[in-house]
Order: C-alpha cells, then structure tokens, then sequence
C-alpha cells in the first residue's frame, strides 16, 4: 500500500478488526467496474480507468469509515480495515441489501450466515462487481458501535482492497484506488485441504527459484513438530551433493525456521542459485549443520 507522506499528528498505527492468524482471505478471480467506463481509444481497447477517488471519516477510535451501497441499497457505515483478511457485511446490512434472505439460517456463533456475494459494492466514485463476503454479527463492531453512538454495518477487507493500487491520505481524508491486474486466490476454499496437511507440497520436488532436489512430508507433530521430515533426496541433486539423506528432519534453511512445508518453500525462495545455503537438520536425534548451493534451473 501507498500512503501520503505521515499520518496526521496524534494518530497512532492501528491493528486490523480481523487481524487473526486462522482466518484466511476468501476471494476468487473477481470482476471490476467503474461508475463510468472510458471511451474506447482509436485501436479498439479501452485505456486504463481513472483512479477513483474515496472520502472517509477518521473516526475517534482511528479507524476508517467509509459510506457504500451495496446492491444499490444504503449507504451502511463500513470499516475500512487493512488487517482485515475478509469483507464482511453484519446481518442487518446482509439482509436489508438483499446480500442474504432474512430467513437464511443462522449459526449459534455470531449469527453466523457464512459466504455469500454482494452484486454491487458503490463506494465514493468506485463500483466493485461480484465481491466475497462472509455475513455475521462481529462482536468489535458490536462494541465500536455502541462506543461511537451509531451502528457499524461491516468492514471492507482484504478481497475489495487487494484489487486496486491504493494510496491514502491522512490530511486530506481521502483514498485513491487505481485498478490492478491481481488475482485474489480463495484461500477459505483452500483451507480444509491446508488444515488436513500440505499433500500437493509434499509430493513436488522443492525448485522455488533453483533445483534443489528434495521431496518432503508435511510435520507429525503439527505446530510442535522440531522440523519438516526429508522423504527423498534425488540422487545427484545438491541435496545429495550436500549429505542430506532421507529421514532428516529439516529445521532451518538460510535464517528461517522451517517447521511447515510452507515455511520451507518460503525459505528456499530466498536463496539464489549458486549461492550457499544453510542448513540445519536432525538426524539421529542429532543436530547437523550442511551447506547446500542449490542450482539454476527450474
């Protein structure tokens, strides 16, 4: 994100409503619209909307409010909240911008009426088409409503804002969204299969930026797991040529930690090929300290 140089005075960093580890961004390749297209220039493409420009409230608590229409309903009063890994919409709005029916059936936790799409979301001059929401009653909106005396509707999160270059300015209280070529994944669809364990990880060989020529099983042990089991070195490999063996238990690569199939990808990404690369295993209930120079290659 692009910010206008500092913040107002006085007003300090703030945490995300939504900012929890477990809770992931559920998105799909979505559209986008503006409230008014640009003509089509004289090849036939149409050039690259404007930057649309967003007024907010900075409210007392220092959070961003914004005012939209969803489904051509409102305006609700909506967080903007850049820790927010979701948009999420309370059950009034959800129900009164048609997002949900009213006889939708709810969860005994939070009223929870799980995913749903809003058709239209109008903020300022911006339009977004077809945007992921997941309906239930927040309980820090519940709070940070009765605090401020009105209710609050929603929080736009991480699905709305990850589609635009965003730049905001404290001074003026305002944001400008330039439209990105970005494709949201739907990590909440994902999340069964990242729970239950990385098995497509597990079986490709480890290449994020060079050869390396490992396989790998996901932890036992899960988040108390020591490191991430080796299940196959490839013969000639710079794995091998380094003294890894199968059954070694992986428990750092370069700086990281790696106590996830994920946390060692995102490790091996960092390293250049033809570059060393340290490596800490267990072996035998023993630690061991291996240099690998992983190859170019992909």
């Amino acid at each position: 994100m692009r910010a206008a140089p500092g913040p107002r005075p006085g007003i300090p960093i703030r945490a995300g409503l939504l900012a929890v580890p477990f809770v992931a961004a559920a998105a799909a390749a979505l559209g986008l619209a503006h409230a008014q297209e640009p003509p089509a220039s004289p090849a036939g493409k149409a050039p690259a909307p404007a930057p649309a420009v967003v007024p907010f409230t900075m409210l007392p608590s220092n959070h961003m409010l914004v005012k939209a229409k969803i489904n051509g309903k409102g305006p609700y009063r909506l967080i903007f909240d850049l820790g927010a890994p979701i948009t999420l919409l309370g059950n009034r709005a959800g129900e009164g911008a048609g997002v949900i029916k009213a006889d939708a059936p709810k969860s005994f936790l939070l009223g929870m009426r799980g995913e749903a799409e809003v058709k239209t979301l109008e903020v300022g001059g911006l339009t977004a088409t077809k945007l992921p929401v997941v309906v239930f009653d927040h309980p820090a909106l519940k709070v940070l409503g009765e605090a401020l005396g009105e209710p609050l509707d929603g929080i736009i999160g991480f699905t709305f804002f990850a589609r635009y270059r965003t730049t905001i300015d404290y001074q003026k209280d305002e944001m400008t969204f330039e439209p990105i070529d970005f494709r949201i994944r739907d990590l909440m669809k994902e999340l069964p299969n990242r729970l239950a364990g990385p098995r497509e990880a597990a079986r490709k060989i480890l290449a994020p930026r060079a050869v390396w020529g490992l396989r790998l099983d996901p932890p036992k042990g899960g988040a108390d797991s020591p490191g991430v089991p080796i299940r196959e070195v490839l013969a000639g490999s710079p794995a091998a040529l380094a003294g890894l063996k199968p059954g070694d238990v992986l428990t750092t690569l370069g700086d990281r930690w790696t106590t996830t199939v994920a946390d060692v990808f995102a490790a091996a990404g960092d390293a250049e090929p033809g570059q060393d690369a340290r490596v800490v295993v267990l072996r035998d209930g023993k630690e061991l300290i291996l240099t690998v120079r992983p190859a170019a290659g992909t």
